[in-house]
């Protein structure tokens, strides 16, 4: 393996990874996955990826947020700490953050009042969102697009990425135009999937990322089985197919793409 992969989205504090998270960095690099942006979704896994990126400088970079199941919670009481740590040199977004209708765990009221709290803690800090969005990609237009012109003002390379994107390429091309990246994970390898297949075809090369979404979600070939990183591999040569390149091609521009929303967070944090 010659070409290196980001993978922009895993969560390896997940308690199914995290009690053999340094063999699963290993058997990653193995494949060459040399780099992987892990996710908090609550206040304790965000503590744990920041932990997990000190351990590993360079290779593993951090998320800290709450997700949109989070939102009927106390949250607010959590935001000083979440505050601190979105200022950590080494997390490189904010995020998973966003709005889920699909699941409906939280409502809808309290899920905009914690976007809007996490975005704005983006801003403050200077780094991109690493966005949840599921059955509400109408709704959250709006607030990214605010977002994203707030980031832009503020001279940030990239306002994020739309993780596991699930819409249609319609909708993705809107938050490309946004400058938003968008990531393919590994539905874009089951049989039936076109139209994640058509997203990973016709989003614009700037715009593409690819992702595990670790420990969930692996790939056709390992249905069953537990996701990692190691497994990117896998949605790499289905993007590669699907847009008709080659699959060094695909793993070049999606890690220069992953590498400049982490540079993002880097050159967001030299300015504070």
């Amino acid at each position: 393996m010659t070409a290196a992969l980001f993978d922009t989205h895993a969560h390896l504090t997940d308690p199914k990874l995290a009690t053999e998270a340094d063999a699963v960095i290993a058997r990653a690099a193995a494949a060459g996955v040399g780099e992987v942006l892990t996710l908090g979704y609550d206040l304790p896994s965000s503590e744990a990826a920041v932990e997990l990126a000190r351990r590993f400088p360079g290779k593993v970079y951090a998320g800290v947020g709450l997700h949109p199941h989070e939102a009927d919670t106390n949250w607010e009481a959590l935001f000083p700490r979440l505050r601190e740590l979105a200022a950590d040199p080494a997390v490189a977004a904010v995020g998973e953050l966003g709005l889920d209708f699909y699941r409906g765990w939280s409502g809808e009221a309290r899920q905009r009042a914690l976007l809007a709290a996490q975005l704005e803690l983006a801003l403050e800090v200077r780094k991109p969102v690493c966005v949840h969005s599921r059955g509400a990609e109408t709704a959250i237009l709006a607030p990214l697009r605010e977002f994203a012109e707030a980031a832009a003002a503020r001279g940030m390379a990239t306002p994020g990425v739309m993780h596991c994107f699930g819409g249609t390429l319609e909708e993705a091309l809107r938050f490309a135009d946004l400058g938003f990246l968008v990531s393919i994970a590994g539905p874009v390898t089951y049989p039936k999937n076109d139209q994640t297949r058509a997203i990973a075809a016709g989003l614009p090369a700037r715009s593409l990322v690819i992702e595990t979404d670790s420990p969930y979600l692996p790939p056709q070939g390992m249905r069953g089985k537990r996701n990692e990183p190691a497994f990117i591999v896998e949605t790499a040569r289905a993007v590669a197919a699907a847009r008709g390149v080659t699959f060094g091609e695909v793993a070049a521009l999606t890690t220069d793409n992953a590498r400049r929303l982490v540079a993002a967070a880097v050159s967001g944090a030299s300015r504070r």
